[in-house]
């Protein structure tokens, strides 16, 4: 039986925005996601931001030149005046103006183990997930993060779907095996995988895993362990840009304490970030079929295609479309 779904490149979800220490008090930055341009900014009392970026007056843009007065943002060519909500609270030379209708959407941002996450629905939908927790981030056996990054003109599905596509491990990143998939189950919005490996290491070749569980469409947590011997954790976040443009974000820390080899932990960081980076020109150059002719061993690549359609709720007509078959 056939069964037809879409995947859109600008899924709903929680989507990484930036590091939390890189952003202080007082900035304000441009930003952009989802072909839209939107303002970043924390206010005095150390509160991030997102929210539309032009101005309902004459249309500034608050990102260049806007300046933080105290929890709002005011327009450089006017001086109008957002709160973290966009309500327009003030318009300084008409004092009896009436400032309802005149506010600016806002996502809704939060701050987790370091990181800001802001939550995208096209159509102002509140959250239906929730930013999942990292105990390790607040542990004193792992590192603190090792962060890298990749500007990718592809969508982020073509991203993610390598998370599942246990083969290509062998063949392009060079691991031991073929890999063995023990899980792949989904639950919601939440897709857990398991995928073992043997991997080739100095004291000869040990097993191992990269165990992976997906929150929504941009957010990973990524697990990868080889025998006793080293460990690391990472956030795999994604933001998207435009339709087809993506930045993936990797914030890895490797484990110090409770390991055999602390410094083989340090390099297995530098080992994810060299197998992504052969990932990388895959990407940029390759096709997408709608019915790919997959073999016996490529892993669950349509059973992900099948939880990732979920994620699109805009008609097709909006943005650029991708029909899946069941096989």
């Amino acid at each position: 039986m056939t069964n037809s779904a879409r995947i859109n490149p600008f899924a709903c979800g929680w989507f990484q925005v930036e590091y939390g220490d890189r952003l202080k008090p007082g900035e304000v930055r441009p930003f952009r996601a989802f072909d839209r341009e939107f303002v970043l900014w924390r206010d005095e009392e150390g509160q991030a931001h997102l929210m539309d970026a032009y101005c309902r007056h004459l249309g500034t843009h608050l990102g260049h030149g806007g300046q933080v007065k105290g929890t709002a943002l005011q327009c450089p060519f006017h001086g109008w005046c957002f709160d973290g909500d966009g309500d327009c609270v003030e318009i300084p030379y008409s004092p009896d103006a009436r400032l309802s209708h005149r506010g600016l959407r806002s996502l809704p941002l939060v701050e987790r183990h370091g990181l800001l996450f802001a939550w995208w629905h096209p159509e102002n939908q509140v959250p239906d997930y929730e930013i999942p927790d990292l105990p390790e981030y607040r542990d004193p056996q792992w590192s603190r993060y090792h962060c890298h990054g990749w500007n990718v003109p592809t969508v982020w599905y073509e991203i993610q779907e390598n998370i599942v596509d246990s083969t290509h491990f062998h063949y392009l990143h060079g691991v031991n095996s073929l890999a063995e998939v023990r899980r792949c189950e989904n639950q919601g919005t939440v897709l857990d995988v398991d995928i073992h490996h043997r991997f080739n290491t100095p004291t000869g070749v040990v097993p191992g895993f990269i165990q992976t569980t997906l929150h929504g469409p941009y957010l990973a947590l990524v697990r990868f362990r080889v025998g006793d011997l080293a460990e690391i954790l990472f956030i795999d976040g994604i933001t998207v840009r435009g339709a087809r443009e993506v930045d993936l974000n990797f914030s890895l820390m490797a484990r110090l304490e409770g390991i055999r080899s602390p410094d083989m932990s340090l390099e297995l960081v530098q080992e994810a970030i060299r197998q992504v980076s052969e990932d990388v020109p895959i990407w940029r150059h390759k096709a997408r079929w709608e019915r790919p002719s997959l073999a016996a061993g490529d892993g669950p690549i349509m059973k992900f295609r099948r939880w990732a359609t979920q994620f699109s709720p805009l008609p097709a007509s909006h943005h650029e479309k991708l029909e899946l078959t069941h096989v």
